[in-house]
């Protein structure tokens, strides 16, 4: 379990990834470069973009800035994504370039498939993909988001190399427990994206009579939730004192009774696509 900011957890390739992460789904091209520059030099070592937000060159950018100031390349983990009109095996091969060359870095640490194809094979031949580019050294792990267990049982099957990520949405509204599990019971780590619920969190009664505990916001709340359980939470924000505030998790422990409060307030939401409507059960952290 991740115990600080620098912490990492292993992914099943042999490399590590950052326990908390700072996402950019949303920030403008214009001001992607400061807040990038601003998380990296604040403590953030995961930066989460895509072909799809249109602002992987600011993000680029802001690491250079970062590591300009003194921050070395090698600690900074920069994921990106293939989006659903780049699936494929020449459209995702493609993609990559592009991605790579408006990041401008020496390697992508982190390269997804941002959304499973409904199309027979064509997850399977965009993974294809994903392996080969591996061997170029330019990406060094693969990995999906939004996949389902036989999307991912697809993939763990027919591919050589096993997925070492699935990014789906986590929070304590929309736990995704029995893709979490699965998951971690096949060696794939979970990112959770929208750890805030898209700010849900922040008006949860439960949340916040947690918080008032160990003098800690309700978002504070739901991402040390997120980290005990193994999950690497990337909370987007543009202000600095929140972007400050989201990485103040390290000093206090939920109790049990906080973890069995946090996991029952699950409203059922589910990726599910053509699997079908999982019920999530609940369990705790992986302490």
């Amino acid at each position: 379990m991740v115990k600080n900011v620098m912490d990492r957890l292993p992914l099943n390739d042999g490399y590590t990834i950052p326990g908390i992460g700072f996402g950019t789904s949303g920030i403008s091209e214009r001001d992607a470069e400061e807040l990038v520059f601003k998380a990296i030099m604040r403590g953030y070592r995961l930066i989460d973009t895509a072909s799809w937000y249109k602002n992987e060159e600011a993000v680029g950018r802001g690491i250079h800035k970062a590591v300009n100031a003194g921050i070395s390349r090698d600690e900074i983990f920069v994921v990106s994504k293939a989006w659903k009109d780049e699936m494929g095996y020449e459209e995702a091969t493609d993609a990559f370039n592009r991605s790579f060359d408006r990041l401008g870095l020496d390697y992508i640490d982190l390269y997804l498939i941002h959304w499973p194809s409904p199309e027979d094979g064509k997850n399977l031949d965009t993974w294809r993909a994903l392996e080969d580019l591996t061997e170029s050294g330019r990406v060094r792990s693969i990995g999906v988001s939004n996949f389902n267990r036989g999307e991912l049982n697809e993939l763990i099957k027919e591919g050589r190399i096993r997925p070492a990520v699935n990014q789906i949405p986590v929070n304590p509204s929309q736990m995704n427990a029995d893709l979490d599990d699965f998951c971690y019971r096949n060696n794939i780590v979970t990112m959770g994206y929208s750890p805030l619920g898209a700010g849900k969190v922040n008006k949860n009664k439960q949340l916040a009579a947690i918080g008032n505990k160990y003098d800690k916001s309700p978002a504070q709340i739901a991402l040390k939730w997120c980290v005990d359980r193994d999950v690497v939470p990337i909370p987007k924000t543009s202000h600095d004192e929140r972007m400050k505030e989201n990485l103040d998790i390290f000093d206090f422990e939920l109790t049990d009774d906080d973890i069995n409060t946090l996991n029952n307030i699950d409203e059922k939401k589910t990726v599910t696509h053509k699997e079908g409507n999982n019920q999530n059960k609940r369990h705790g952290s992986r302490r």
